[in-house]
């Protein structure tokens, strides 16, 4: 799988929202680059043979310098959704778990997509999706995790419990989206990646690693 990474890291792809247009999406780009760091971290452990170790390391870093050049963008203080846009992802504030980049750009990404996307206590996935659907409930709770584990305990604490008192039904169970005006559930119910989401959410709050 690593090496696979190593090669198809170049390729466009439909990132992990299934788009249709082809595009080099960032997320895809940090998720390659999260497969070759974990690799070189498994080879340096002695858990993985490290006959490859040093190509890993080389693809890995490859990634890393093409996604600083190509999807940084000043304007926005942000990574965006893919080279040549200024259109925002929430999948992105993912990167924090991966352990990608420095925090301040992290950061400042996690900013730029509460600012654009954010509707109350609800995001929407990437720009341009409040024309077809409700907040993706998954990308406010990926925020969280991402703003507790750059520190913002307090904003990410806030934001956790706006999430949960809205969409509070009393019935345990967490729809795939809501409508950000009404709070109506949409999409897929239940959703398990809501659920696993806030468990993680919950989890990093609470000081726990999964």
């Amino acid at each position: 799988l690593a090496d696979q990474c190593a090669e198809s890291w170049k390729l466009k792809d439909a990132g992990i929202w299934e788009l249709p247009d082809a595009e080099h999406y960032t997320g895809s780009k940090i998720s390659c680059w999260q497969a070759l760091a974990r690799a070189v971290e498994l080879a340096d452990g002695g858990h993985l043979p490290g006959s490859c170790r040093e190509r890993w390391a080389r693809a890995r870093d490859r990634v890393a310098d093409w996604i600083d050049r190509h999807c940084w963008s000043e304007a926005k203080q942000a990574y965006v959704m893919h080279p040549g846009t200024e259109k925002l992802d929430a999948s992105l504030a993912l990167a924090v778990r991966f352990r990608f980049g420095n925090p301040e750009r992290l950061a400042a990404t996690c900013r730029a997509i509460d600012r654009e996307l954010g509707r109350g206590p609800y995001h929407y996935r990437y720009t341009g999706a409040e024309a077809e659907e409700g907040c993706f409930l998954a990308c406010t709770l990926w925020l969280v995790e991402a703003k507790a584990l750059l520190g913002e305990t307090g904003e990410a604490e806030t934001a956790f419990e706006a999430l949960v008192k809205a969409l509070d039904r009393n019935s345990g169970t967490y729809s795939e989206m809501a409508d950000p005006v009404s709070g109506t559930y949409l999409g897929n119910l239940p959703q398990g990646l809501t659920h696993l989401a806030l468990i993680q959410a919950a989890a990093t709050l609470s000081g726990l690693s999964l």
